[in-house]
């Protein structure tokens, strides 16, 4: 995992921030722009299955779980090294996303306060 910073912070009715696909980089230790930004040019549906394709040029899949399924051990993501991605709730009341690996291991945001409260996890899976 390479701790990397947000290229594009959240600027209300201006600017969509990037702290998933800076995860999804830091996990993959690749360039940040390996993933697109879109600033809402694109639908959510259409901005995911592109991100979802480039993973899968990668060779992982991804998978999400609501944290009142996650279980022990659920996390232990062995293909990237124990290393997942918490999104919730930020102190600025926005839905952000961090890498975690038991705790919070890299908060993509300048400020680094994390989250108050998660929502779900994020996990990466090689393609056999």
């Amino acid at each position: 995992m390479i701790p990397l910073k947000q290229k594009y912070l959240h600027i209300p009715d201006k600017q969509h921030g990037d702290c998933w696909r800076t995860c999804l980089a830091s996990i993959l230790e690749c360039d940040i722009d390996t993933f697109p930004y879109h600033n809402g040019d694109i639908s959510w549906p259409d901005e995911y299955d592109e991100m979802m394709k480039i993973l899968e040029s990668l060779g992982y899949f991804y998978g999400t779980m609501p944290i009142g399924y996650v279980t022990q051990g659920m996390l232990d993501c062995p293909d990237t090294d124990g290393y997942s991605i918490a999104i919730g709730q930020s102190n600025r009341g926005l839905s952000h996303a961090v890498v975690w690996k038991n705790g919070i291991a890299n908060d993509p945001h300048p400020d680094n306060t994390g989250l108050v409260e998660i929502t779900r996890f994020e996990v990466l899976t090689k393609i056999k």
